[in-house]
């Protein structure tokens, strides 16, 4: 009553500032409210070496006076007093206020979010260390406010300037995940931090080979850190070069990056040529051996070439001379990869470039991964993209498209050079209701395209086969 008869406001004590400062506010008392603001800056201003208890009281009346007056001009000075710190007092008092994350409001988390700004290691690093603390004591963390300001803080900064406390972070968080739900939230987080990170394709190669950020997850699901096109499909081969000029092409292009997508350009030009009848000499076979040797590719395996039926006389000679040939064929998987199986037939595989399908692939061991004692099988999930938005099939690494499947898991060493397509044509005979067929492989099929009378391949198109045949 003084102040107001008087215009004069004494010195607020800290015990009833906030009593006040709600009277002003719901009396609507504009010059009291802006004589609180006024003795709040000067108390904020006399703090020269504040301690925690200071800090705290300027924190706690800005809370207040945002969440129930909803009015920021206490933020705004006691944020702008507590930043002018240096950064080990800042660092001092978010970690102390974090002490019981738990209790907080979601009004005391946002302030302490837009506290930290770009140091978010502040607010990292308490977390850690108490799911830590309560991993030691066997004890139940609720975790509503620790996902409510990890989902609300940039953690791609974390990524950038502290990797190892980001994956110490994540591997912690995966212990935690008791449902599939859990396990989904946090890849949606990782997800999240990774396409944040303005430079996340520099720290994830960097650190690829070390830091296990491509595979942060202890249940081998990736962060969609791998190239996903597969550079040995819709290429187009010249099938009017002759035999030898075609061989010499396929041996010294950079289009072709391994052996097996070499013999299957033999392949689809003697196709191409069927009536061309080509000398298989042992001087062609030792030009052959040579090439592979140069450009260091391995062995193909036997049960690949059985893939291929021979379309002539040349072909079956050549190949025979390829499997016959102890410096181009191996009968051990290992040394040359394993066969991948699909995982349910389709009736057109043409349909499967009309709209995005993903398709499951697996195989009991991958080459390199005869030791994995997962659950499951391993393998890998490919997507096609449909034909009007240039056909492709693409890898996923995508960690939410293995979430679902039960069948299979994944591992980051997948290499898509390593990938290729064959489609099996079962050709339905009229008599005994009987399939026959051979697989068509694709790397030198040109792209798929879609046209007014259907969907057609470069190299096979739809109305070569019937329609009751399966691919």
């Amino acid at each position: 009553v003084h102040a107001a008869y008087t215009g004069k406001t004494p010195l607020i004590a800290r015990d009833v500032f906030r009593d006040i400062n709600k009277l002003a506010n719901v009396f609507e008392m504009s010059w009291l409210v802006s004589r609180c603001v006024d003795q709040f800056n000067h108390m904020a201003g006399t703090i020269q070496e504040p301690s925690y208890r200071d800090l705290v009281f300027l924190f706690d009346e800005a809370v207040y006076v945002l969440s129930n007056l909803k009015s920021r001009q206490l933020v705004e000075i006691a944020l702008k007093k507590i930043q002018s710190l240096n950064g080990e007092s800042q660092r001092d008092f978010i970690f102390r206020y974090l002490q019981n994350l738990t209790s907080l409001s979601c009004q005391q988390l946002d302030l302490i979010i837009e506290l930290t700004k770009t140091n978010v290691e502040y607010v990292v690093k308490p977390i850690t260390e108490q799911i830590t603390a309560s991993s030691s004591n066997q004890g139940t963390l609720d975790l509503t406010n620790f996902k409510y300001t990890l989902e609300n803080i940039d953690l791609s900064y974390c990524l950038k300037n502290n990797i190892q406390l980001y994956e110490r972070l994540f591997g912690m968080l995966e212990e935690l995940c008791g449902t599939n739900d859990d396990l989904k939230w946090l890849l949606r987080l990782q997800r999240k931090s990774i396409k944040e990170s303005t430079t996340s394709k520099e720290f994830i190669s960097s650190t690829a080979t070390t830091s296990g950020v491509t595979q942060c997850l202890n249940r081998n699901i990736p962060c969609a850190t791998a190239t996903p096109i597969i550079p040995n499909m819709f290429h187009t081969l010249n099938t009017t070069l002759t035999f030898d000029e075609v061989v010499d092409w396929l041996g010294t292009s950079d289009e072709v990056s391994n052996f097996w997508m070499f013999l299957e350009g033999i392949w689809t030009w003697m196709r191409a040529n069927e009536d061309t009848q080509v000398k298989i000499s042992p001087k062609l076979r030792r030009k052959v051996c040579e090439i592979r040797k140069q450009r260091k590719w391995r062995k193909v395996s036997e049960n690949f070439l059985e893939n291929l039926v021979p379309l002539s006389e040349s072909s079956y000679k050549f190949f025979r001379g390829v499997i016959t040939c102890e410096d181009l064929c191996t009968a051990m998987l290992t040394e040359a990869g394993w066969k991948i199986t699909f995982t349910e037939e389709i009736k057109d595989i043409f349909s499967l470039l009309k709209e995005e399908t993903k398709i499951s692939f697996f195989s009991h061991r991958f080459q390199g991964f005869s030791n994995c004692s997962k659950p499951g099988k391993c393998g890998f999930i490919l997507k096609t993209v449909p034909a009007k938005e240039h056909a492709n099939f693409v890898l996923s690494t995508d960690p939410i498209d293995y979430l679902y499947s039960e069948e299979i898991h994944y591992h980051n060493d997948i290499d898509t050079k390593d990938l290729h397509l064959l489609v099996q044509w079962r050709k339905k005979l009229k008599i005994f209701n009987m399939h026959t067929g051979h697989y068509l492989p694709m790397s030198w099929a040109g792209r798929p395209v879609q046209e007014d009378n259907g969907l057609l391949w470069n190299t096979f198109p739809v109305h070569e086969y019937g329609k009751d045949d399966t691919y």
